[in-house]
Order: structure tokens, then C-alpha cells, then sequence
């Protein structure tokens, strides 16, 4: 026991004083595979935080990633959507994007202005569509909800440039290329979704939904900034 509390100090002491890596970065997703072969040329804009640690002595950093994108979105203008009233309405439904994944980057020694790495995702993506009805863009809803939400599995793969501002910002400009796999979910994209009135207008009428079922696969560029915090 003695011996392990010794252990956990001297990592302890370590860590704190080690720098901690925070960053943002702009992906835009590109459809391969079976995304694209069952929705088309789906483009994914997404905006990723992460933060890094690098481990002591070794040219290897631990980290977590979370990201946010949409990758459709549709606005109609309908006079059918509540019996008995007529006016105009706005219906907004975006397609959303959520991940969570642990980081893992490799830094080969290889020195110069530039430094290159390996980076690898696992985690998890949740894939929803929401809707919102409005009287007009500014207004609060009259009716919103989620169509449609699931969850699988992530992993990603790829690699790319880590190159110092210099002396005088203590931070890098990013950018990698990754590729993206997940397991196989159900999702709606732009278009999937359907909005059937009453034929005899007594009561308001009903979503009619397409889903589509298949992997998230995507290649994704990106560009990002991250800063060191001691």
C-alpha cells in the first residue's frame, strides 16, 4: 500500500505539472460508403471542443472530444398545420449531430516547424431531428419536439499537422484529416419527413416519417486552434 501511495504522488505531481491542450475545431464531414450510398452526397458541418494530456516522457496525448453538427435542414410555410386556423406558420426541422469519443495522438520524433501526429477516436454519436413551429423566425414555438434520436457506437482514424504560432502565443494551429466509422443506426435526412393534412380537415394532421438506416461514414477535414494551459 505503501509503495502505490507513493506511486499516485509522483504521477500526481507529474500531471500538474504537465500542459493541458484546449482547443476548437471546424469539421466538415463528407458522406462515403453507406452514407452515401443510402443518403446521397450528405455534407456534415460540425464544430468539435477537445482537450488533450500529454503523458510525462512520452511523445503521446489522452483526451476527450465532444462535437456538435447539423447535417440538414428544412423550413416550410404552411397554412394546414391546425384545423381551424389558417394563417401562415413557419415549420424548422434540423437534423443534429452529437459525439463524445476519447482521443488518443501519437507524435513521431520528427522536428521542425511543423509536427506531425496519429490520432484515433473510439466513442459514441447520436444522430436526432428536431422540429420547431413558429409564427415567424423570432417568435417563440408554438409546438416543438424530436422526431427521431439514436445512438451507436464511433471510431475514427487519420492524422495531421500541429503547427506552432510561435513564441509569443502559446498555441497551434491544427489540421487533420480523419476518417469516420460508426455502427449502423436510424436517422432522417432533409426531406425525410412529411406532413399529411386531414383530407376532411376535421383534425390536425400527422408526420409521416422515411427513416434510413446505415453507418455514419464520413472523411473529415478539419481546421482548428488549441492553446496550452500549464
Amino acid at each position: 500500500m505503501k509503495k502505490f501511495l507513493i506511486f499516485v504522488f509522483l504521477i500526481s505531481n507529474g500531471a500538474l505539472a504537465q500542459d493541458f491542450l484546449w482547443g476548437l475545431q471546424y469539421k466538415h464531414g463528407i458522406a462515403v460508403q453507406d452514407f452515401k450510398a443510402e443518403s446521397g452526397n450528405v455534407q456534415v458541418p460540425e464544430f468539435v471542443f477537445f482537450s488533450t494530456y500529454q503523458i510525462p516522457k512520452i511523445p503521446v496525448e489522452i483526451g476527450l472530444s465532444l462535437g456538435y453538427g447539423i447535417y440538414g435542414t428544412q423550413l416550410e410555410k404552411r397554412r394546414d398545420l391546425y384545423v381551424g386556423f389558417n394563417d401562415e406558420l413557419r415549420l424548422r426541422r434540423n437534423n443534429n449531430l452529437f459525439s463524445a469519443a476519447g482521443m488518443f495522438r501519437f507524435f513521431p520524433q520528427v522536428y521542425g516547424k511543423a509536427f506531425p501526429f496519429f490520432e484515433a477516436q473510439l466513442g459514441a454519436v447520436y444522430a436526432y431531428s428536431r422540429f420547431k413551429i413558429r409564427e415567424t423566425a423570432t417568435t417563440e414555438p408554438i409546438e416543438e419536439g424530436r422526431d427521431m434520436g439514436n445512438w451507436a457506437r464511433m471510431n475514427q482514424l487519420g492524422g495531421g499537422l500541429l503547427i506552432p504560432f510561435g513564441k509569443s502565443v502559446n498555441g497551434n494551429l491544427e489540421i487533420k484529416l480523419m476518417y469516420q466509422n460508426t455502427g449502423r443506426l436510424e436517422y432522417l435526412t432533409k426531406g425525410d419527413v412529411r406532413f399529411r393534412p386531414d383530407p376532411d380537415g376535421r383534425v390536425n394532421g400527422e408526420f409521416e416519417y422515411f427513416t434510413r438506416k446505415s453507418s455514419l461514414n464520413m472523411i473529415q477535414p478539419s481546421i482548428g486552434i488549441s492553446f496550452y494551459v500549464d
